[in-house]
């Protein structure tokens, strides 16, 4: 009879988490729309450091690219003046001509460096939206183990208060009662490592969202399973790859600038004025002669930036390769994961939990077996919550690789 009641409460605790979860199935299935937490979001990026600073470099650029689209050289003005036998009064205006096409590769330069400020303003959303809702993930998965850690210390807190009556009137050994004494110990450490690594992920929540809060919006259910993630990826529109590739191009149109600086522009000027009574016109054109400096070595540092931007996007383009295909493959797992310890089926927790509490009390099982029964249930809850994090941390791994975050954020306002 012992023997087929031990069984029973192994099979409890071995299964025990669907009880725990049929609730998050439920809502996973459906279309999740979790308002606060999109508003949440909306609020901290609103006006989050790094997000102006991507801005405002972006808006940089703009700027820049403007100034670079403009004609290079402005008309001159020179007004003369020369008392003698003669008085002699000129004004002249000069012009120089961008005969090599500075202007329009400078232009080419600017528009490059739009768009990479344009990749890296994606970039710095994508990463910030990553480290928001890995932090809320971490959080409340401490939060949860910590007040599953509060809920075991309370257990053996009751066990060694019902093992001296029991032992008081001589119903369990001396032995037992210094085991739960231990075992109180053992729960009052982990409940306090608990509390440490809780108020270790709420420092990095604050510290990413800028404020404290008394109650932090939370990640409702469970992502979708893996086999309905589309696995498409455009990768040539990753903002990683955008802004290697941006990277490229500024140093190709550098190239042109550079040769176009190589070629001179004549400059044209036209002079009016009068000698005495005569009236004075000339004409006058001017052209630099590149012999102390012909700029070739400025052409060859540009192609040397080339081959190594080029580079760059080579390497940059393999590394997001292999962390999509990486972070897909990790989410499949941990995915899989989930689905086994949800199919696995058993009764509630706390019908376990009282069970044993029963058995103890009727001493129809030693205090050995109950802390270790007792002791499981808690580890097994624990390890739930801990992969319930990890799914969660895989999935915002796999949407940040895929750069499809945003995309998620606006299916659940």
């Amino acid at each position: 009879m012992k023997t087929m009641r031990h069984a029973f409460i192994s099979a409890a605790i071995v299964g025990f988490c669907t009880g725990i979860v049929q609730g998050s199935d439920a809502a996973a299935n459906d279309s999740q729309k979790w308002p606060v937490l999109y508003e949440f979001i909306e609020l901290v990026t609103q006006d989050h450091p790094s997000l102006r600073a991507s801005e405002a470099a972006l808006a940089a650029a703009r700027a820049r690219a403007r100034g670079q689209a403009l004609p290079i050289y402005n008309p001159e003005l020179a007004i003369g003046y020369e008392s003698a036998e003669a008085t002699t009064k000129e004004l002249g205006v000069s012009q120089t001509f961008d005969w090599s096409g500075k202007r329009r590769a400078r232009s080419g330069v600017g528009r490059a460096e739009v768009d990479m400020a344009e990749a890296a303003n994606e970039l710095a959303r994508k990463t910030l939206l990553t480290e928001i809702f890995q932090a809320l993930s971490n959080y409340h998965t401490s939060e949860r183990i910590f007040t599953v850690a509060v809920e075991k210390e309370k257990l053996n807190e009751k066990f060694l208060s019902l093992a001296k009556r029991q032992n008081a009137a001589g119903e369990m050994p001396k032995a037992e009662l210094l085991t739960a004494h231990l075992a109180l110990a053992e729960a009052r450490v982990a409940r306090n490592n608990a509390a440490n690594q809780l108020s270790f992920t709420e420092e990095q929540l604050v510290a990413i969202v800028g404020q404290n809060r008394e109650i932090w919006p939370r990640l409702e259910g469970a992502p979708i399973p893996f086999a309905a993630v589309p696995t498409t990826i455009n990768y040539e529109q990753l903002p990683e790859l955008r802004l290697a590739q941006a990277k490229t191009e500024i140093s190709r149109a550098r190239i042109k600038v550079a040769k176009t600086e190589r070629m001179p522009d004549p400059t044209v000027g036209v002079r009016v004025g009068e000698e005495g009574r005569s009236t004075l016109v000339g004409l006058s054109v001017s052209m630099p002669i590149p012999i102390r400096n012909s700029y070739k070595a400025e052409v060859q540092a540009a192609g040397a930036e080339l081959v190594a931007t080029q580079q760059d996007y080579y390497s940059v383009n393999r590394k997001i390769r292999a962390r999509v295909d990486a972070s897909l493959k990790r989410y499949s797992y941990v995915s899989e994961a989930w689905r086994l310890w949800q199919s696995q089926g058993a009764d509630p927790l706390n019908e376990q939990r009282t069970l044993l509490g029963t058995l103890i009390a009727a001493r129809d099982i030693s205090a050995v077996d109950y802390l270790v029964q007792l002791n499981q249930t808690f580890a097994t809850e624990t390890a739930s919550i801990e992969l319930k994090g990890q799914l969660w941390n895989a999935w915002f791994d796999w949407k940040n690789a895929s750069s499809t975050l945003t995309e998620w954020l606006e299916t659940i306002q």
